[in-house]
């Protein structure tokens, strides 16, 4: 089996594009399946996050199978639209690819502290479709190894942990005192709740939006106050700064119910792929709208010697693979020559 992938990410890809390609959980079980019932490739995973929609699978023959047009015709995008945007990889290219990208050096912040679980939920999403073959399971697995060796040998020494969240937070306080200010925070999954946290490190007032509907155990920020997704213009009225972050395919904010509000937030920050927010709030006079492009614009370049140290761990789980690999391959042709 020949590894590939193909993906398009923020540093090719506008948002308005990424979000053209973003996918929730339920469309990618959809697509996994279709790919699977397709017969060409022996196992699939599909990674999407606020970065990046990356479609990696395992195939007998590569020319067979041409990733990028695969997840356009899913996502019903005219593929030469969209072409020059994708970068394609197989095999060793592929691996060393997902293993810096697990580690969160391809990512807009460098080191986002998120990226590692995203990567390894999209696994299990893939093997929960029995889509995920022992190619790349392996390959996953490595990368996932590697991108935790890296974390913790390299990044985290040179910078500390770095997400979405954290820097969104540290791009309002140079635009606002946050101490005493009062915020409203709709969403309340993992980026919600991280960014929540923050803010109340800060000694922001956070009112976090619940949605009746939602099922399990609903974990709320130590300090936050809460109110009905359906009441959040009335929390809003009341908001110094608004922060959205859902998996909603629809916008939460809209710009006419804004309009009519008696006040309004001065700072707006939308951390969504797709978007939360109607990217006409803009225009509104007073309110400052920041998406997660904006608020991702950090650069932090790592020294030469924590660069060798990224080549050095990538190699050996790289390494690691092919010797798997040719192990699987000798094990098979020696169950052939026996049943010859």
């Amino acid at each position: 089996m020949k590894l590939i992938m193909t993906g398009l990410d923020h540093k090719r890809a506008s948002l308005e594009t990424r979000e053209k390609f973003a996918v929730k959980k339920e469309k990618t079980q959809k697509i996994l399946a279709a790919i699977n019932d397709g017969g060409i490739a022996g196992g699939c995973v599909l990674i999407s996050t606020c970065n990046r929609t990356e479609l990696y699978a395992s195939v007998p023959d590569i020319r067979l199978f041409d990733p990028s047009k695969v997840l356009c015709g899913a996502l019903d995008r005219d593929f030469a639209d969209y072409d020059h945007l994708f970068t394609t990889r197989t095999d060793e290219s592929a691996i060393r690819h997902l293993c810096r990208m697990a580690s969160g050096l391809d990512s807009q912040i460098v080191g986002d502290d998120q990226i590692i679980t995203q990567v390894r939920e999209a696994l299990e999403l893939s093997r929960e479709q029995n889509c995920a073959d022992s190619y790349l399971e392996t390959m996953f697995k490595l990368a996932i190894q590697a991108a935790k060796d890296i974390k913790t040998n390299v990044i985290l020494k040179s910078f500390g942990v770095g997400s979405i969240p954290g820097q969104a937070v540290e791009k309002l306080k140079t635009l606002c005192h946050l101490a005493g200010r009062n915020a409203v925070v709709i969403g309340n999954g993992q980026m919600g709740r991280l960014v929540s946290e923050h803010l109340i490190r800060e000694k922001v007032n956070v009112t976090v939006t619940l949605r009746e509907y939602k099922k399990g155990v609903i974990k709320v920020p130590d300090g936050a106050g809460t109110i009905n997704y359906n009441q959040r213009y009335r929390a809003i009225e009341n908001a110094d700064i608004l922060l959205s972050a859902t998996t909603s395919p629809h916008f939460t904010i809209h710009r006419d119910e804004l309009s009519g509000l008696a006040r309004l937030p001065e700072i707006i920050v939308d951390l969504a792929v797709p978007r939360d927010v109607e990217p006409w709030v803009s225009e509104i006079r007073g309110v400052t709208l920041l998406t997660i492009d904006d608020i991702s614009g950090e650069h932090r370049a790592l020294p030469p010697e924590s660069i060798a140290m990224i080549d050095e761990i990538i190699a050996e789980h790289v390494e690691k693979y092919y010797r798997w690999l040719g192990f699987r391959t000798n094990m098979a042709l020696g169950v052939k020559g026996g049943r010859a």
